[in-house]
């Protein structure tokens, strides 16, 4: 097995940053800004899968003791704990660490050397924290301190790729994190309260992100902001991953993810949280602010009703069958959060028709179905049918577009609100 190969090296140069800023001491980093002028999936076939392919399949050196202690230091409270928890204690991580020092290895051989080096920890939970120890994969800055960390993809030819990777969040605020759908949620709609000043900066700088490859208006946000949206990258980047492991561009995790984002701005103009949901008891739906506390559906016990918050769009599988009742996301809720899309479109193209035709001056509108102008914006950004490169002009135009639309979705969403709960839509 080789190291990175200097034909990947040589295919990202000038792309490639030493000594940055990330607290975990990367120099294999991918700077977003240089592949300004190009859709982020392009960026994603271009740069990052390859780079994740490539320490999939050729590994890299363990470093040691030394450097997962200070790693340690550096990342955030859950990720030491996990860390510490799957080997058993700090001390026995480190003298693993100790034990592999030098050894060359990937994302697929690595649980077993843990092993055979300590067999009674947790390999796999262990083996991620050592991936991410030794930025075993695409390291992405988005901006000055904002960094993505994207760990252990599989290529999509091995059974269950789909199912690997972990992407961890860095920010001004905080420390590397685990960057999961339900704490993005909950940070989503601390924002939507707490930040709204920099709200349209903040989906003009997603919008632009997506568009060109271009994350400059992440000066315009706001400290917490920045870190959401490094977050929104970071998991739009695992699943934009796991949708082109099988050569197959489609609507996936990743269009979910975008969608619920969007619809932030909707849920910050309510009074109240209100959303569709489907009670797993019943199996009905309806619009409503209270829900029931999640829980898998392998699980018997009662489940206690409280309001509804963001995060409520991440949810467990409803299924009884084992090998299913534990699976959660955010796409499993996807019929929910469409159908809310459908209605907020309905209600814009009958007062904001210019606000709308704006949009769908740059993104199309589909011939099928009901205007979903949220999903309308997933087709066209994982679609290997949209140009590769928009051009910054473009870019711009439905960032400033797409912003105003949603600026009018939040100040109308009492109305709206309203107006589904009286079945006026």
């Amino acid at each position: 097995m080789k190291l990175l190969s200097l034909a990947l090296l040589t295919l990202l140069n000038g792309s490639l940053a030493f000594a940055q800023d990330n607290k975990l001491g990367c120099d294999n980093v991918i700077n977003f800004s240089d592949f300004k002028g190009m859709t982020y999936l392009s960026f994603m076939e271009e740069a990052v899968k390859p780079t994740m392919d490539e320490y999939a399949m050729e590994g890299y050196v363990l470093k040691g003791r030394a450097e997962a202690e200070e790693a340690l230091k550096n990342v955030s409270g859950k990720v030491r704990w996990a860390a510490t928890k799957a080997a058993g204690s700090k001390e026995t991580l480190l003298d693993i660490a100790d034990e592999l020092e030098g050894q060359v290895t990937n994302m697929y051989e690595l649980p077993g050397l843990i092993a055979s080096v300590y067999n009674n920890v947790n390999r796999y939970k262990l083996a991620t924290f050592f991936g991410l120890v030794n930025c075993a994969g695409a390291i992405v800055q988005y901006a000055p301190g904002h960094y993505a960390y994207n760990i252990h993809y599989g290529t999509g030819d091995v059974d269950k790729d789909e199912r690997t990777g972990r992407s961890f969040g860095e920010g001004h605020e905080r420390d590397a994190d685990d960057a999961s759908d339900k704490n993005y949620l909950r940070d989503l709609e601390e924002f939507g309260l707490e930040h709204e000043s920099s709200m349209n900066n903040f989906y003009s700088a997603l919008v632009k992100s997506l568009s060109n490859s271009d994350s400059s208006d992440m000066k315009e946000v706001s400290d917490f902001g920045k870190t959401l949206l490094t977050d929104f990258l970071a998991v739009y980047t695992a699943e934009q991953a796991r949708n082109l492991m099988d050569g197959r561009i489609s609507l996936h995790w990743d269009a979910a993810l975008l969608e619920v984002t969007l619809l932030g701005a909707f849920h910050a103009g309510q009074d109240q949280v209100k959303l569709f949901y489907k009670n797993p008891n019943t199996g009905e739906s309806s619009f409503t602010s209270t829900v029931l506390n999640q829980d898998t559906g392998c699980s018997v016990k009662e489940r206690k009703e409280r309001s509804a918050r963001v995060y409520d769009y991440w949810q467990f599988s409803s299924s009884v069958d084992p090998s299913h009742c534990r699976r959660s996301g955010i796409n499993i809720t996807k019929k929910s959060f469409r159908k809310l899309g459908e209605l907020i479109s309905k209600y814009q193209e009958q007062n904001s028709p210019e606000l709308v035709n704006n949009v769908l001056g740059h993104i199309g509108r589909s011939s099928r179905g009901k205007l979903n102008i949220f999903k309308q914006l997933s087709k066209f950004y994982i679609s290997s049918k949209t140009a590769k490169a928009l051009g910054e002009e473009e870019s711009n135009e439905l960032a400033k577009d797409f912003s105003a639309f949603l600026a009018q979705v939040k100040k109308d969403a009492k109305k709206i609100t309203v107006m589904i709960e009286n079945g006026e839509l």
